[in-house]
């Protein structure tokens, strides 16, 4: 049985006003990172929204990139056979998590835990 009281990771982060300022700020910074910049040079405009209604999805929020996107699948599908090096992913999720300390993501231990899980 569900807790009712128990926030959903969504909630407890502060929903999709933080989850566009965190991907906003976040590609932001990769366009500065030398790591990161070339794999994301030709990125859309509308990328950091996307990513931030996925994120918002995975984290228990509204369904909206499922029902504009296709789901996981199509996010799955966008990112084949890039070919990212060890030393890039490790760079994506170090400035992701720099990035919600900037924008003062919850940094409660459990929902740190459950954000990079």
């Amino acid at each position: 049985m569900e807790d009712q009281n128990v926030p959903s990771l969504y909630q407890w982060l502060g929903g999709t006003d933080t989850l566009n300022r965190l991907t906003t700020r976040f590609y932001e910074r990769v366009k500065d990172d030398a790591v990161l910049a070339p794999l994301f040079a030709h990125m859309g405009a509308d990328h950091p929204t996307h990513v931030a209604a996925f994120l918002a999805e995975v984290l228990g929020g509204p369904k909206t990139y499922s029902r504009q996107h296709g789901g996981h699948p199509h996010m799955v599908r966008r990112h084949l056979d890039r070919h990212l090096t060890q030393e890039q992913r490790r760079r994506w999720v170090s400035l992701l998590l720099d990035t919600a300390d900037e924008v003062k993501i919850p940094d409660d231990p459990e929902f740190r835990s459950a954000l990079v899980g």
